[in-house]
């Protein structure tokens, strides 16, 4: 009741029901379960009730349910108290509050206020309540193209022209607000049913409007998608970084495939470096060979012999656009129609949900998920060595590999554990019973002679580096 979603009233009947069903040892989730089962509570709700946490409000917003979490906050469907409309809350939690995640999460409050497009999500409110900051923005009902693709397969020509003419004149809005938006995807891409989209997730923006856009020396983006100049010049990204990644969302967009698929990071930053990505009709023969270069003229290496601006994207893609948005198909990959709605307008447990957040998340895509299978790499260029390169890989960078293979096989790290000391005193006892057996002074001398600072050094490391992988292997799996 603490929380003031329900009254003493609600609980005692719920209660009373529960003991007339015989709840037993589970009455309390009963309870809950009941209170869920009248309308009382959501799912979520009930969830964190038995839980313990008893606070669901921010501001004049009643938080119904968590839709995602990400490196920099959480997401919440929330409901207005006055007005009832259902919004998306986005919350920088306590335990993530520093003074620069802060100042970060308010300088996307003041990007999003400004900005007004029927592609981009619009910014409702803000606050600071419960000691957490707070940013509102509309609700938008779809899916993200990333998922739409690996549920659905890959668009046709005219999908990919309407899905991809909108995020443009997102990016052209964007652009003219001098923000650059360093993070386009399929997966900060929204797709609503009636084919209207939304780009998501401007939280990675670089303004040359805001003081607090410092130059940093970091690399932002999503590996898969990233621009060759994101690489090198971090400091230095403008609008052509846009382009290149909408470039590649249009290559995976067309052919189900990320233009540098495999590999680590690593090899996905040299590859959009120096690369050239297989060729579209190669993985999509039906793609008409002028579209395909439409493609290719946005993922160029060079700035430029890049398309030089978002505007001129809208241009050539007009001769496949219509007047108004395309719904995109979604006939499960293989199917002939739509898996059918049962009686009562459940869709099946392996359909997509209909409804999707439209809050930006710095550092995590906009999904239905709960996991973020596509989190964007954000490299300090800071920890480097004054001097150093960013590809030597120094003895301490060696050893902790060498732990991490230890502490990922527990039988490795025991067998270390005990052969390591023992070989080692092994040694000793067989090199000091010799000399004693044999009684030759002489010899004892002249092995105690070849025994170096540096063999000592090294038995006492390994000693050492070996206890502390086996404490690790041991914290790990009680």
């Amino acid at each position: 009741m603490a929380s003031g979603l329900i009254t003493a009233a609600d609980l005692d009947a719920a209660e009373a029901a529960v003991r007339e069903a015989g709840g037993g040892t589970a009455a309390e989730a009963a309870t809950a379960q009941t209170l869920v089962d009248q309308g009382k509570l959501t799912a979520f709700q009930a969830r964190e009730m038995l839980a313990g946490r008893t606070r669901f409000r921010l501001g004049q917003y009643t938080v119904i349910d968590e839709i995602g979490r990400g490196g920099m906050g959480q997401v919440f469907r929330a409901e207005h108290a006055l007005m009832g409309r259902h919004v998306a809350v986005k919350v920088l939690p306590r335990a993530k509050a520093t003074p620069e995640s802060e100042a970060a999460f308010r300088r996307e409050m003041r990007i999003l206020g400004r900005l007004d497009h029927e592609n981009l999500v619009r910014a409702f409110d803000a606050g600071y309540d419960a000691m957490v900051y707070y940013l509102v923005t509309e609700l938008v009902p779809g899916i993200d193209l990333r998922r739409h693709v690996r549920k659905y397969g890959p668009l046709d020509e005219v999908g990919v022209a309407s899905v991809f003419t909108q995020v443009a004149r997102a990016l052209a809005f964007a652009h003219a607000e001098r923000l650059v938006h360093r993070d386009v995807k399929p997966g900060n891409i929204l797709v609503m049913d009636d084919g209207r989209v939304k780009l998501l997730d401007l939280g990675l923006a670089g303004s040359a409007l805001e003081a607090e856009a410092v130059r940093l020396g970091r690399v932002v983006g999503t590996m898969d998608y990233i621009a060759p100049e994101q690489i090198r010049t971090p400091d230095d990204v403008g609008p052509p970084a846009d382009i290149y990644s909408l470039g590649c969302s249009m290559y995976f967009a067309l052919t189900g495939e990320v233009p540098f698929p495999g590999g680590s990071r690593k090899d996905k930053m040299r590859r959009h470096l120096t690369e050239t990505p297989p060729p579209i009709q190669r993985l999509a023969p039906q793609v008409a060979q002028p579209l395909c270069h439409v493609v290719e003229s946005l993922m160029a290496k060079s700035v430029a012999d890049r398309v030089g601006s978002a505007d001129e994207v809208i241009r050539l893609l007009a001769r496949w656009t219509s007047d108004k948005p395309t719904p995109l198909p979604r006939s499960p990959r293989g199917d002939i129609a739509p898996a059918a709605v049962p009686p009562g307008g459940q869709e099946p447990a392996d359909a997509e949900a209909d409804s999707s957040v439209g809050a930006p998340v710095p550092t995590w895509p906009v999904l239905e998920e709960r996991v973020s299978l596509e989190e964007p790499l954000v490299i300090d260029d800071s920890r480097r060595r004054p001097g150093g390169s960013g590809d030597d890989e120094s003895l301490a960078a060696l050893l902790s590999e060498a732990l991490s293979m230890v502490r990922c096989v527990p039988v490795l790290g025991t067998l270390l554990t005990i052969l390591v000391p023992a070989a080692i005193a092994g040694g000793g006892v067989t090199i000091a019973t010799s000399v004693v057996r044999g009684g030759d002074v002489d010899r004892f001398e002249r092995v105690l002679g070849a025994v170096t600072p540096a063999m000592c050094g090294w038995a006492a490391f390994l000693l050492v580096a070996t206890v502390r992988a086996a404490t690790r292997v041991g914290r790990q799996h009680r």
